[in-house]
Formats: structure tokens, sequence, C-alpha cells
């Protein structure tokens, strides 16, 4: 299971652009008024900081994420 960035806690949006898994909580709101029915209403906190955009429409859900596996060679 993936973990939020912060606080620990089970992740439900996986970044694309830099990778920063978070929950709902910590995912920085784009529109901070009453629910008007928009699609996404969350952004990724450290993409906002770079002047980016990642909407969570376009993240990945880290609930049903499935890693690649990677495999370890050792003698």
């Amino acid at each position: 299971m993936e973990t939020c960035f912060k606080c620990g806690g089970n992740a439900d949006f996986i970044c694309p652009d830099c990778g920063t898994k978070m929950c709902w909580s910590h995912s920085e709101r784009r529109y901070r008024g009453a629910d008007r029915g928009f699609k996404s209403r969350f952004m990724c906190p450290k993409c906002l900081k770079t002047k980016r955009k990642v909407l969570n429409e376009n993240m990945v859900n880290a609930k049903t994420y499935k890693p690649k596996k990677t495999y370890i060679f050792s003698k």
C-alpha cells in the first residue's frame, strides 16, 4: 500500500509528473467554495509550488496502483 508523503497514512493519489503520493487531506484544493460539480477539486501540492497545474482527474489512483516488479539479483 502506498503512503502519504506528509502523514504516512494511506495515499489516494499519485502525481504522474513528480511522483508525489498524497491523501485527500494533504492535496491542495483547486476551488475552496461550495461544491459546484467540478470534475476535479484537488491539485498536487508540490507541483503547485513550481507553478504546474496537475489536477486529480489526471492523477493515478493509489488504491488500484500496481507498481512494476523490480528484480534484485544477488550472489
